[in-house]
Formats: C-alpha cells, sequence, structure tokens
C-alpha cells in the first residue's frame, strides 16, 4: 500500500460556519493517507500529487479547491475556506452571503445577512438605496459621489444638494 503525505488544513471556529486555513508555507501535521482515499472530491481524478489538501474531511487538488462563487483557489496562502450550507467559499464571497444584518443607512430598513448590499465608509446601503439623493440616479462603477452625512449625492448635483439643504460635507 502507497503512502501519500498531505498538507492539514488548520480548522478554527468562526461564528456559525466552519473555516479552514490552509498554508503551503508550513505543513502543520503530515498524515498518512492510504492510496485508496485519495481520490479528489472535485473532479473525481486520483491525486498523484506529493501535496494535497483535506477540508471538510474529504481530499482534493490543490488546484480543485476553489470558491463555488467566484471560483478563486482556495488551497493558496494565506486563504480561508468558509463551509456553510454546503457550499464552500471564499472570505468575501462569505460575507457578502452570511454577514451580520444591519440597517440601512438611506431608508434605515434591516438589510438581512445574505442581501447584497454597497457600502461607504462605515455606512451600509440596500443596492436599490444606492442612489443620488437629489435625482434618484443609480449608481454604476466608476461613478463619483459624495457621501453628506448618510445622503450619497452624484457630481452633477453636489452644489444644489448643499446649497438647498444647507449640509456640513463629511
Amino acid at each position: 500500500m502507497s503512502i501519500r503525505h498531505m498538507i492539514v488544513c488548520i480548522l478554527t471556529v468562526t461564528a456559525k460556519c466552519k473555516s479552514f486555513k490552509t498554508s503551503h508555507d508550513e505543513v502543520t501535521e503530515v498524515t498518512a493517507v492510504p492510496l485508496s482515499m485519495t481520490t479528489c472530491s472535485c473532479c473525481g481524478s486520483s491525486i498523484g500529487d506529493r501535496f494535497f489538501l483535506k477540508a471538510i474531511e474529504q481530499y482534493w487538488h490543490e488546484d480543485c479547491l476553489s470558491c463555488d462563487l467566484c471560483g478563486c483557489r482556495l488551497g493558496e496562502v494565506g486563504r480561508r475556506l468558509y463551509y456553510k450550507l454546503g457550499r464552500k467559499l471564499c472570505r468575501r464571497d462569505y460575507l457578502r452571503l452570511f454577514g451580520q444584518d444591519g440597517l440601512c443607512a438611506s431608508c434605515e430598513k434591516r438589510i438581512r445577512a445574505f442581501e447584497m448590499t454597497m457600502r461607504v465608509r462605515d455606512k451600509v446601503y440596500h443596492l436599490e438605496c444606492f442612489k443620488c439623493a437629489a435625482c434618484q440616479k443609480h449608481f454604476c462603477v466608476g461613478d463619483r459621489y459624495l457621501l453628506i452625512n448618510s445622503d450619497i449625492v452624484c457630481e452633477q448635483d453636489i452644489f444644489e444638494w448643499t446649497k438647498i439643504n444647507n449640509n456640513n460635507m463629511v
């Protein structure tokens, strides 16, 4: 029976999920694994590599362990694997889907943890609330705006908005 070595994922517990941190810099534990157990959970192929990953009680090629949403590799140095509701997620996608509930800075209604949001400094907005307070235009990537208290104002309306509302700019 052939023996293989693997990089063992360090298990840490975070709020309501499991987070696995992988490290290629140092092997924290070397475990003898029988050849029959070295089938990749993603592609189903035999793992012939010297190093491979174990996460969620399964074995993976380094290239196969990836975020189910964005596809980024989770076996890279400094990456974490978050596992919730049967999904393997990177930190960014986990927080986007399951971050803490909060209140929208515009409408002051609840933002559920799974909702997509927009953030400006410490303010969080529903996507539909992330629009110019003056003209109601929704912003696109690259649009310039100014945050005045909790109001977002587009570049074209800044002068009028501050004049009419006599606000102090933050």
